[in-house]
């Protein structure tokens, strides 16, 4: 019998991070796997040559997308006892798009908002909206309210 999955984005929002949470929680309930995906927009930066060897982005060096989900996945592992293990995803392009790819194999998708504004469009998110709109199984939106 195969495992029923609950696909998450993680954006590294602290929305995203209560949806993860909630995630990993309803997995032990359901006996699911968890697959937490972060999308990005790759842009390729040129650089002058009169700037090679100085750091365009500041001083601050940024993680590949890939190292900032998994650290996020291991912090709300470590919330959790019994936490199940996480497949990892990262993708390149539009994350509502790659949500709702995923939703075609997921038993649910799990979704933070952003909680702003009083209209669907601003409460929700882009991304939330188009998630509710055409995923291909039952989304669960986590409120502002469970961001702690």
């Amino acid at each position: 019998m195969r495992k029923p999955v609950i696909v998450v984005g993680v954006d590294g929002s602290a929305q995203a991070n209560a949806a993860l949470r909630w995630a990993l929680e309803e997995s032990a309930r359901r006996s699911a796997r968890v697959e937490a995906v972060l999308t990005y927009f790759h842009e390729p930066v040129f650089v002058p040559a009169t700037l090679m060897g100085l750091n365009p982005y500041g001083d601050r060096p940024q993680r590949h997308p890939a190292e900032e989900l998994h650290a996020n996945v291991q912090s709300a592992r470590a919330a959790l006892p019994d936490a199940p293990d996480v497949t990892e995803v990262v993708e390149v392009g539009d994350a509502a798009e790659h949500l709702v790819e995923a939703s075609r194999h997921a038993d649910l998708l799990v979704i933070g908002t952003r909680g702003h504004g009083r209209v669907a469009g601003a409460v929700l998110g882009g991304v939330a909206l188009k998630c509710l709109q055409r995923a291909e199984c039952p989304v669960v939106v986590i409120p502002p309210r469970a961001v702690k």
